[in-house]
């Protein structure tokens, strides 16, 4: 994810702080730092459907306008054999996300298309996007050569070092100190 597609909130902003070992810019998420809000449903199943799963993502620029969504019950629909076919949905509440829309399709950094566009509803955002969620406990950080990452320290490799819950924060004298995830 490139820095330059993005804006990053004010919050963001406020927080960072630098961090080693590895050098970036980086700040525990809360809230206000997501850019976006993602809404994920899947299909619910019938008699006549079966079980057969589609599933897709939508994009909105903020948490009130993604509960509308929902809440306003938006009619899906998926393709077959030619026809558009409307489907009933399980939405699941939103989360926030940083997304962009200005990326390279071919070089993404964030999340891939992870949804398959045989079993994608006809909204289905995921291919427009580069995309990360952001939970409690995630981070985001800007490195030495201008890239966002977020990172999931509880299930992921060890961003900075080889112990997970050890963080080095530069001091206003341009020491560092160490910090607790």
């Amino acid at each position: 994810m490139d820095v330059h597609n993005f804006q990053l909130s004010s919050v963001f902003q406020q927080n960072a702080k630098e961090y080693v070992t590895r050098p970036v810019k980086a700040a525990k998420y809360q809230l206000g730092m997501e850019n976006s809000w993602m809404v994920y449903f899947t299909n619910i199943s019938t008699k006549e459907r079966g079980v057969l799963t589609h599933e897709g993502m939508k994009f909105f620029p903020t948490e009130a306008e993604a509960w509308e969504y929902i809440n306003t019950d938006e009619k899906q629909y998926v393709m077959e054999s030619g026809k558009l076919i409307e489907v009933k949905v399980n939405y699941d509440q939103p989360v926030p996300v940083l997304c962009t829309k200005d990326f390279d399709p071919n070089n993404k950094g964030g999340l891939i298309t992870c949804i398959d566009e045989e079993t994608a509803f006809i909204s289905n955002e995921t291919r427009d996007y580069e995309f990360e969620i952001l939970e409690d406990g995630s981070w985001i950080m800007i490195d030495m050569d201008d890239k966002i990452r977020v990172w999931h320290p509880d299930y992921e490799e060890s961003f900075f070092g080889k112990n997970m819950d050890i963080v080095f924060e530069k001091d206003d004298k341009g020491e560092y100190r160490k910090i607790a995830v």
